[in-house]
């Protein structure tokens, strides 16, 4: 049986929302005075039927007017414009305190599953270097992962047979326009037939008045922390793959990955989900391709992934 979308206005459409996660500036190490954020940039969150979308949002906000009552009341807003950050909840020290927070946060994702939805993510590991060093700049950055993004999501409503709206947490002026800009000439300059299966250039909101947004923003910061413990020299996040593992388990699309292009591996959900360091603690150097050298096999958890260029 077809999709209530599909009866009332003949097409069927996924709507994605995505949010930001690790850092898009130049990474060195965690202990470089400056270039210290994050090895990874990339977008994550929810992929949904439109039909779903409005279910989804109410029970996010039920679940969330009720797990942070006392936060909503002392800040005197709304509830529905009252937003906790990904960034807060999984902290080291929040999570210390309230390991309880995964519970909720994975029951509302097996609900996304269970109303058609998937989670998602997509990143890329940094060249390691200053903007000067490795040739990328922040702008080149996020368009070349947002392009991705739009690939594997057109890929996957064109297996689904439907069509896809994105849409983005509003960031700032650079240099997320400059790569909304450059999609709506790829977008439509595409002749792959999954191309077709996006509506419209991602288009942004205000996480605050959206639920999905902001469940999509919890979804960036776990994986920030995951692949933070994974992919850098520090392990201050360790207790990020066990969460990682309960709150998107086996929920992700198939072709989620994090791109390690100096070897042309995907790491999967399986592969963040582990409790083992990937990347050596000394995040090794190799000068032909700033590269990162990883410390034992992967056969059970880094699978190949699609061509970046398949599309």
């Amino acid at each position: 049986m077809g999709c209530l979308s599909c009866f009332r206005y003949g097409v069927c459409v996924l709507v994605a929302y995505l949010d930001e996660f690790g850092h898009v500036g130049p990474y060195m190490s965690t202990t470089h005075r400056k270039f210290c954020h994050h090895p990874v940039f990339g977008y994550a969150g929810i992929v949904i039927p439109a039909e779903n979308v409005r279910a989804f949002g109410a029970k996010f906000e039920r679940v969330k007017e009720r797990q942070f009552r006392s936060e909503i009341v002392a800040s005197g807003d709304h509830p529905r414009r009252w937003e906790k950050k990904g960034s807060e909840i999984f902290t080291t020290g929040a999570f210390e305190r309230y390991p309880q927070r995964v519970d909720f946060i994975a029951d509302l994702a097996d609900y996304l599953t269970k109303l058609g939805g998937r989670l998602f993510f997509y990143g890329e590991v940094k060249p390691i270097g200053t903007e000067k060093m490795t040739g990328e700049s922040a702008s080149a950055r996020t368009t070349q992962v947002l392009t991705e993004v739009v690939r594997r999501l057109c890929r996957y409503a064109d297996g689904l047979d439907k069509h896809l709206t994105v849409l983005l947490d509003q960031g700032g002026p650079m240099p997320r326009e400059e790569a909304i800009t450059s999609m709506a000439s790829f977008i439509y300059s595409s002749d792959h037939p999954s191309m077709k299966r996006i509506i419209e250039v991602p288009m942004q909101l205000e996480s605050h008045r959206y639920g999905a947004m902001q469940f999509a923003d919890w979804i960036c910061a776990i994986a920030t922390r995951a692949s933070h413990f994974h992919l850098s020299d520090s392990d201050e996040f360790s207790w990020a793959p066990p969460a990682f593992r309960q709150i998107v388990g086996r929920r992700a699309t198939p072709d989620s990955r994090i791109w390690l292009s100096s070897r042309h591996i995907g790491i999967s959900a399986g592969a963040l989900a582990h409790g083992r360091k990937w990347l050596g603690s000394s995040f090794q150097r190799r000068e032909s391709d700033h590269g990162t050298h990883l410390t034992h096999t992967v056969a059970d958890a880094l699978l190949q992934a699609p061509d970046r260029a398949s599309a």
